[in-house]
């Protein structure tokens, strides 16, 4: 919560802060809407790095905790538990279509800017 605070008061300020309010109190509808669809991209590009990352995390720790469940096992005369089935490979990462545009796109609402 305080990292949280921290980033308002000190990022979010920055980038946010305008002299006579904030910067989503002088947009339009529609810049506020643009905004937050960008904002949404810039979550899932979160996410998905985040995924990534913890995706490598649980290798790591599978790769360095392998013996750990035999080894306790046998020191206790027990047999060793039955592995937890593994999640499926991941696929291959997808390519992103990133359509061209040229010139105004006339169902843009911000084109008249």
């Amino acid at each position: 919560m305080v990292a949280v605070q921290d980033r308002i008061l000190t990022v979010g300020a920055a980038q946010y802060e305008e002299a006579d309010g904030q910067k989503f109190e002088l947009m339009s509808l529609q810049e506020i809407v643009q905004y937050a669809m960008e904002e949404v991209e810039d979550g899932i590009a979160y996410n998905v790095m985040l995924r990534y990352k913890l995706s490598n995390l649980k290798t790591a720790l599978d790769a360095s905790f392998s013996g750990y469940v035999a080894n306790r096992a046998s020191r206790h005369g027990k047999a060793p538990e039955t592995p937890a089935p593994q999640p499926a490979p991941l696929p291959e990462p997808i390519t992103a279509y990133v359509p061209v545009s040229y010139g105004r796109n006339p169902a843009d609402i911000l084109a008249g800017r």
